[in-house]
């Protein structure tokens, strides 16, 4: 059969020879162009699937990027709003321009109101004037007149009252969202805890101190009623203020984060990173620190003896550097607390720090 089939092709070619070789080269032709025509059409949807596929991840990326930008714009907006911070800043003639414009400059700008503090007038920081003396003496006297004059002229404008000194540095969206799981109706304030001297304990001045509407109130009626309950000597701010916040029913709350880390240091970074560089400062907490514990919480909120370009660097690395794709975590707010079991529970507390303390 095999020599059939040779004998038919070999009779072929010699009879027709010229259709034989054309309809062979055409069928090859025919061969080539239809697999080179699939390879195409193949190459052009490949093309399509990946084009089609970059261009959903771009939009998608975009897309997850915008509205993380947006969340993470809206979430300090909304507490902006609704949780409102009157700042006001302990400062004197000299600082004006050497200390209190960089708070102005930084972190100042996203209180909901800035005043400074002074005994002089000063039309670039519209500074307030005290009529009290001034010195490091006199920071009692200059409290209780900023706080009886806010009383008096803003108390309406904000739900809590932070008092600082000129060289902190507080960063406001960590104190917002503290502050949001909090009412301002309840008698409380909140920084870092001291322990002697104060039996509920006392907030220290360097670290700065916020008060709520209802302790604002209060601490204006006992200081506008001359009572014993607030002294009228030229002592400590920090202690004198605990005393008579204690004294008018205020309770000094638990500004701690969920680990037991401090969110108010009296100190500035450097002395508080890698390690605690201070002898006084653990000894003056009312929470014994944990000594496997960092020395600041993930959330803090503020920090002291800040020099003033520190303020720029701080602002720096909190608001515009940025590694990438780190730390892109969304931000979620505390519940509401039990404000009436909290209270009771602040109220009776004791310091778990050894000291040698006074009742």
């Amino acid at each position: 059969m095999k020599g059939g089939w040779t004998y038919v092709f070999t009779a072929a070619a010699v009879y027709f020879p010229n259709m034989f070789f054309r309809n062979v080269v055409c069928l090859l032709i025919g061969l080539i162009v239809g697999v080179r025509l699939t390879d195409f059409w193949d190459y052009v949807k490949l093309q399509q699937l990946s084009n089609n596929a970059r261009l959903n991840y771009t939009n998608s990326t975009q897309s997850l990027t915008q509205t993380s930008a947006q969340d993470a714009e809206a979430l300090p907006e909304f507490l902006f709003n609704n949780t409102r911070v009157l700042c006001w800043i302990m400062t004197m003639p000299e600082n004006h321009l050497k200390r209190a414009v960089h708070i102005r400059n930084t972190w100042g700008k996203r209180c909901n109101k800035l005043l400074f503090m002074s005994t002089k007038a000063d039309s670039f920081l519209d500074s307030v004037v005290l009529d009290v003396p001034e010195g490091r003496d006199y920071l009692w006297y200059k409290t209780r007149a900023a706080f009886k004059y806010i009383y008096e002229h803003h108390a309406d404008e904000a739900d809590w009252f932070l008092k600082a000194d000129d060289d902190s540095y507080f960063i406001m969206e960590n104190l917002r969202a503290f502050l949001y799981q909090f009412s301002p109706d309840a008698p409380v304030y909140f920084g870092c805890k001291f322990h002697p001297f104060v039996k509920q304990g006392y907030m220290s001045g360097g670290a700065g101190y916020v008060l709520s509407r209802a302790a604002l109130r209060r601490f204006a009626e006992v200081v506008a009623a001359n009572s014993t309950a607030c002294s009228q000597n030229q002592l400590s701010e920090d202690k004198e203020m605990g005393i008579c916040l204690q004294n008018a029913g205020v309770v000094a709350g638990d500004a701690r984060d969920d680990e037991g880390a401090e969110r108010f240091h009296p100190l500035a970074p450097i002395h508080l990173i890698p390690v605690d560089t201070s002898e006084w400062y653990p000894l003056y907490l009312f929470y014994k620190r944990d000594k496997n514990l960092q020395c600041c919480s993930r959330s803090a909120i503020s920090f002291h003896y800040i020099k003033p370009k520190e303020f720029y660097v701080l602002e720096y690395f909190l608001y515009e550097l940025r590694p990438f794709g780190v730390g892109n975590v969304a931000d979620t707010l505390p519940a509401k607390a039990n404000m009436s079991a909290l209270m009771k529970k602040w109220q009776h507390e004791l310091s778990n720090n050894i000291f040698k303390d006074e009742d």
